[in-house]
């Protein structure tokens, strides 16, 4: 359906971007070049004696000595690193072991020193000492460490590898996780399910919603930088929230640090297509680069609440209205420059008596530009006698949009001693997106060329706040966690506008739209809308170990807790539409005068120009709440040494309510409470100390969201069609069935293969309203389905390729590749006059990303080349008669390089969407 392409205009372009791509060639083939200087290599593996046998020791630490050059053991005890030729002295190191010291490790260029390091337990030192340290979870290791110890079927990133990235927001982080699609590079899709069966959680508390239409948190607010790792737990459990069908994704940003530090990073990227052209935008405030609505484009304090209560025969008070708005109907043309990114970190550790005290501060602060090329078509119902389907438009779009986001993250951390720490973590993010698009091609339907425009400008905001403790009690077996927090969002659509002209396909000339009687805002028109969402949580998690006397392999852990949730939404919006004053006096030759020259406050009277028009309907306001109290219980189980069960189940009482009216002003009042009963398992298999297999169930729901039940009726100027809610929405019941067999060949690698099947009961579909909308623009709502499922299989594959050839350079990549294939079906049942065989809404059939990386040690250089695609996926749902309307595939390329300049400075330069 949506093609995003783009076209160089000027040969001076072209030749910039033939420039760019030899560069990129340049800086592939200087990689070796970079990589071949005389080196050698060390490596080994550091065991320990235990009971008369020798076990590896992981995360041991091998050290030149007066030096930071070394590497840390993977869970086999090897490591790996290179220097350069001489005479070193080797320190190894463990807590609670003897370190170990080694003279004269003698090291020559392009060969390969062995040495291995066998350790043992400092005795007195456990005796004397308490070791308290900070967990590592941002680092590759540790993240793999974390999905292979769960036990569901979870995949996940760190930091370290989202560094390697050319991503500037989680949502150009999130597709890089296995089985994850991005729309719009904001929502995402988990298993080729679309966002709305997906839940998000910062810090173990939902995500406020950022988005008026849907459910989702909309990742591309949160900068990448500020993130710790991200999880998405793809199996139910009983601690996990009941209404997903795609995954829970759990954000963590960065907390604790290891070391004070402050850390400056300034990126720049050049984005082909975009980068050096004519780019165009709506006028904009004072503080609109800095992602803050300043009023800029709001309505005036002095407008009236209703235009409609002010009699027609006072067209003074009309008039002084339409005058008292921004005659700012052309865009501003200015020169795309490079894409800008810029991020100070401040990371403190430090002691308050016997506290241990951390804090992490950063602001981050990015702007971007886009040109895209969309061609849009839209037929007619299929006409059975002539085998064919008339067209109804076929638009071309110029697309120019400008992003800019601004966010800053606080945190603390109190550990007051090993087994107690409380956390207060705070996240505030501002983005604005500014949209201009230029619309050309023919409108069959109704035999005209137009030349539409649209100029849309919203304001989005996000205040997360928690407060969180974690308590290791009784002896350790029992471990305790809670959290309390805060959350709110704002949306603000301010003066999104637009207009049609027709274009003389003889003269070439346009001749501005004003409708004549009833105005229609759609063409030419202003819309307002806010958007408040406020949330309120509280969880208790405890988890408590059973032991028995005589079986110390045997060791169930009981688990139990609530969740609590009370989250509120207050939505609001305004249609203003423009008329003929008069249907006899209006002045026709202001059709032929530019846009700004039609809204001219002479042109804004009641006689022979143009006068304003409320289009608003009571249906576009409404207000909602939703209220979760879930507890739960569940025992994790060790069948035998290598199996365990993990078995629960949740209840999840939920309240949900809804207050708008029709279009005609009757009330709608929405209140479903309902008791939701689900049951899970999970079981895994350790087949060796690097191989595992791991198969569940579980039961979960999927609520109707607020949006979905309003009456509210949006115009989307970009696809051309109307969308609104249907009170009469039931939940949806989801049966999980997965299994995944992992492999993890060191520390850093894994490989994984899975499957899974999901069977829906009443899931909730978007879809055509026969006989709805006018003028060539259709109506959407959204149905229960009678039925679904949606089948697929997944493959990972993390691997270094070290230690395959002689060549340094070679030791120095990194591959990354992960896929997902997916089959749904859906039966409609009989009413919805749909064909029942066709995919789930949303869903890609595949999708695929892969990397590689390369990382030089010594030079601190980095390069990265990523590649995403995704199968076509069903955008707009019709009927028998009026096609289904498809998003096609499209090949992305990102190459991104770094440099590190002393130990707190990194500059990263990159080409994005190189093709």
């Amino acid at each position: 359906m949506e093609n995003s392409g783009n076209q160089m205009t000027t040969k001076v372009l072209k030749t910039g971007i033939n420039n760019i791509k030899r560069a990129i060639i340049l800086i592939f083939a200087a990689i070796p070049l970079l990589a071949f200087s005389q080196t050698g290599t060390i490596k080994g593996k550091v065991t320990e004696k235990e009971n008369g046998k020798i076990i590896p020791v992981p995360f041991a630490n091998v050290f030149i000595a007066g030096s930071s050059t070394g590497a840390t053991t993977d869970l086999d005890g090897n490591y790996s690193f290179n220097v350069s030729p001489g005479n070193y002295k080797i320190v190894t190191t463990y807590v609670g072991f003897v370190p170990d010291t080694a003279n004269n490790i003698t090291i020559t260029a392009g060969n390969t020193r062995l040495h291995n390091v066998t350790i043992s337990q400092n005795v007195k030192e456990l005796k004397m000492f308490d070791i308290t340290a900070t967990k590592v979870t941002q680092t590759e290791q540790a993240v793999l460490m974390e999905i292979r110890q769960s036990d569901q079927i979870v995949s996940g990133i760190s930091s370290q590898q989202i560094q390697k990235s050319n991503d500037r927001e989680a949502s150009q982080v999130m597709r890089r996780i296995p089985g994850v699609t991005v729309i719009g590079d904001r929502f995402i899709m988990i298993r080729g399910l679309q966002e709305r069966y997906n839940s998000v959680m910062l810090h173990n508390t939902y995500a406020p919603s950022m988005e008026a239409d849907v459910r989702s948190f909309s990742f591309d607010i949160l900068p990448s930088s500020l993130l710790d790792r991200v999880l998405i737990y793809k199996t139910p459990s009983a601690e996990l929230p009941g209404d997903f069908a795609g995954g829970v994704v759990k954000i963590f940003t960065r907390s604790i640090p290891d070391e004070n530090s402050t850390t400056v990073n300034y990126m720049t990227s050049f984005r082909n297509g975009t980068t050096f052209n004519h780019f165009h935008r709506p006028e904009q405030g004072a503080k609109h680069w800095m992602g803050f609505n300043d009023g800029y484009n709001d309505l005036p304090g002095s407008f009236p609440n209703d235009l409609r209560k002010i009699p027609q025969n006072d067209s003074d008070k009309l008039t002084v209205a339409g005058r008292a708005l921004r005659n700012d109907w052309q865009p501003e043309r200015i020169n795309a420059g490079l894409d800008q990114r810029f991020s100070i970190t401040k990371a403190s550790r430090m002691k308050w008596g016997k506290v241990e005290v951390g804090n992490i501060t950063a602001i981050n602060y990015s702007s971007s530009k886009v040109l895209n090329s969309v061609t849009r078509y839209d037929y007619n119902i299929y006409d059975t006698i002539n085998d064919k389907s008339d067209p109804i438009y076929e638009f071309y779009d110029a697309q120019n949009t400008q992003n800019i986001r601004v966010g800053i993250l606080h945190n603390w951390a109190f550990r007051f001693n090993p087994k107690h720490q409380i956390e207060i973590k705070t996240l505030l993010n501002q983005n604005s997106t500014s949209e201009y698009i230029h619309r050309t091609g023919t409108a069959y339907e109704f035999n005209y060329v137009p030349s539409n425009h649209s100029f849309m400008q919203q304001y989005r905001g996000i205040f997360s706040g928690q407060l969180t403790g974690q308590h290791e009690i009784n002896k350790d077996r029992t471990s305790v966690d809670w959290v309390l927090g805060y959350g709110k969002s704002h949306l603000t659509t301010p003066d999104y506008k637009r207009y049609r002209s027709d274009v003389d396909t003889t003269t070439g000339k346009s001749t501005l739209y004003v409708p004549a009687g009833a105005a229609a805002s759609f063409f030419l028109g202003r819309f307002y809308s806010e958007m408040e969402e406020t949330s309120q949580t509280a969880a208790i998690n405890i988890n408590h170990k059973v032991k028995f006397s005589g079986l110390p392999d045997f060791v169930p852990v009981l688990s139990t807790g609530v969740f609590f949730e009370n989250k509120a939404r207050y939505f609001s919006a305004r249609n203003i539409g423009y008329t003929r004053a008069s249907t006899f006096n209006f002045d026709n030759d202001l059709l032929n005068h530019s846009i700004d020259s039609l809204f001219h406050p002479d042109n804004i009277n009641g006689s022979t120009g143009i006068r304003i028009d409320e289009q608003s309907n009571p249906s576009d306001n409404y207000t909602a709440a939703n209220v979760i109290l879930a507890p739960y219980v569940a025992a994790l189980v060790p069948l035998t040494k290598k199996i365990k069960l993990k078995a629960g189940v949740r209840f999840e009482n939920n309240l949900q309510e809804l207050n708008s009216a029709t279009l005609t002003g009757t009330p709608v009042v929405v209140s479903n409470p309902v008791l939701s009963v689900l049951p899970s398992a999970n079981i895994s298999y350790n087949i060796t100390e690097k191989t595992l297999v791991r198969a569940a169930y579980g039961m979960t729901v999927n609520r109707p969201e607020f949006r979905e039940l309003a009456p509210f009726g949006f115009y989307d100027f970009s696809f051309n069609l109307v969308k609104k809610g249907n009170e009469n929405l039931q939940s949806a019941t989801i049966h999980n069935y997965d299994l995944r067999y992992e492999f993890y060949p060191s520390a850093n690698e894994v490989i994984s293969v899975a499957a899974f099947y999901k069977k829906f009961l009443n899931p909730i579909e978007n879809f055509f309203v026969p006989g709805g909308g006018s003028g060539g623009i259709k109506t959407f709502t959204f149905g229960n389905a009678v039925e679904a499922y949606s089948a697929g299989a997944e493959i990972e594959i993390r691997k270094s390729l070290a230690g395959l050839t002689k060549s340094k350079f070679i030791d120095d990549l990194n591959l990354l590749f992960n896929g997902a294939y997916i089959h749904s079906r859906v039966n409609l049942g009989d009413d919805l006059r749909q064909s029942n065989n066709r995919p789930l809404m949303g869903q890609s059939p595949y999708i695929v990303n892969s990397g590689i990386y390369y990382f030089n040690v010594k030079r601190e250089v980095q390069v990265t080349l990523l590649y995403n695609i995704i199968g076509k996926r069903l955008f707009i749902i019709g009927t028998d008669d009026y096609p289904d309307i498809y998003e096609m595939p499209r090949n992305v390329f990102d190459l991104t390089v770094s440099k590190k300049i002393g130990k707190r400075i990194e500059v990263k330069v990159g080409i994005t969407d190189i093709l």
